[in-house]
């Protein structure tokens, strides 16, 4: 096998320090490095036993083990092993399993995404176990992203020991092998996520996983000043975002299509300290007035106890459970997919928001972050809170609206004004479809 490596590949490929890693950015072959790393060591040294860790067993099963098997054309076993010719054998194994692992004698051992590890523990662990002695030299890898001053940093960056050897880069640093679509991707990062561009694409110490603004200020504020041509109603749905603490509202929002694709917010209202079956009554009262063919409620926490009122009554409904898994999965859960899907449209101007400067702000102060794994997550009611700002439950109600946004469709345009079709394209809104 010929390589044309990069010189912090090089470097960490062929260290000979006891504890060698890679800390760098998206892009950089990280992943690849730690397993050629642990393969070249298993060949050449027969009799070898090599473990390769990640936190959680989802991402190794998914991600570390089909890499390998790809990236040498190989197939491990049901025990999640692969055996050598040479007897040398390489164990994958996540966080859970390590501890049933505690008279083993290991000859390398790798973590890939070393800082998803809130501490050093699985690395003491292995390190202990590192007395095989059918080799010259016993090492413990890592290959990490730059998470702040985490005990990654402590051990390879604020320390002087010779046995932890480090290699950085960030993701322009293997620039020739990237696509140039991803790098001008990375590059808009610099604009859209800075705190993320800083932290996963420079490499950046300095940054911890410090979460971006989701939303565009001049695309908020502009929105409520769109203006659409009006043929009509093609549905509209109302979303219940329903109070769970003293300092929150309970909000009623509508929003009504009024084509394929745009929207117009209708109405907004919000209420504090009333009982659930006065809130249950509201919404009976808006549905009619103001003619919503479909009902979302946030169905977590005292929601459920207006969701299950209205079905009593006969009515439908659809539950909206943020924490759910997302249909798409480039997001965290529910909340996350419908926060982006509700930015696409005020980025675009696909939907015309009411004029209300509460609403504006709490749509400015959502933010979101990566996952380890790339994937989309909204911070939290509950982690914004600890960080003093309040619940952003106007936001949350539009965000609802939005998620269901394509369940109705309305033909008064078409002088059918009485005739709605629930729509049912393999969605959550299966439920809406008339008899």
């Amino acid at each position: 096998m010929k390589l044309k490596l990069k010189q912090f590949q090089d470097d960490f490929l062929f260290s000979q320090s006891r504890f060698p890693a890679i800390v760098s950015g998206i892009g950089t072959g990280k992943t690849y490095m730690l397993l050629l790393k642990i393969w070249k060591f298993c060949e050449d040294y027969p009799n070898s036993l090599a473990i390769i860790a990640r936190k959680e067993y989802t991402d190794l099963k998914d991600s570390t083990l089909k890499d390998f098997e790809r990236y040498f054309n190989v197939k491990a076993d049901a025990n999640k092993e692969y055996h050598f010719k040479n007897s040398s054998v390489i164990m994958f194994r996540h966080a859970a399993e390590l501890n049933v692992l505690k008279n083993i004698n290991l000859s390398i051992a790798g973590i890939e995404q070393a800082e998803e590890f809130e501490n050093d523990e699985q690395f003491i662990f292995l390190r202990d176990r590192l007395r095989r002695d059918n080799a010259p030299i016993q090492q413990l890898c890592i290959v990490a992203n730059a998470n702040g001053h985490n005990w990654i940093w402590n051990k390879w960056v604020n320390n002087p020991s010779t046995e932890y050897s480090l290699s950085t880069a960030n993701t322009f640093d293997n620039a020739d092998n990237l696509p140039e679509t991803f790098l001008k991707d990375m590059r808009q990062m610099e604009i859209d996520s800075p705190n993320h561009y800083k932290q996963f694409v420079m490499n950046s110490f300095e940054e911890t996983g410090a979460d971006d603004v989701l939303m565009i200020a001049k695309h908020v504020y502009q929105s409520s000043k769109l203006v659409f041509p009006y043929f009509g109603s093609q549905g509209r749905i109302m979303a219940v975002d329903v109070a769970r603490y003293g300092d929150d509202e309970t909000v009623f929002t509508v929003i009504e299509k009024v084509s394929d694709i745009n929207f117009l917010h209708v109405h907004q209202e919000t209420w504090r300290d009333k009982s659930l079956m006065e809130t249950t009554g509201k919404i009976l009262d808006l549905k009619k007035e103001l003619k919503v063919d479909l009902i979302i409620i946030d169905d977590t926490g005292l929601g459920g106890g207006v969701t299950d009122r209205l079905k009593e009554l006969k009515y439908r409904v659809q539950p909206f459970n943020g924490g759910e898994k997302a249909l798409n999965p480039m997001y965290f859960n529910k909340r996350s997919e419908g926060f982006f899907l509700l930015k696409e449209m005020i980025d675009n101007g696909r939907l015309k928001i009411i004029d209300d400067f509460v609403l504006s702000e709490q749509l400015l102060s959502v933010k979101f972050k990566f996952k380890s794994d790339g994937v989309k997550a909204i911070v939290s009611k509950d982690e914004m809170r600890k960080d003093g700002l309040k619940s952003p439950d106007r936001a949350d109600a539009l965000m609802m609206c939005c998620f269901y946004k394509d369940a109705v469709s309305r033909a008064s345009i078409f002088g059918q004004a009485d005739k709605l079709e629930f729509i049912n394209a393999d969605t959550p809104y299966d439920m809406f479809k008339l008899n």
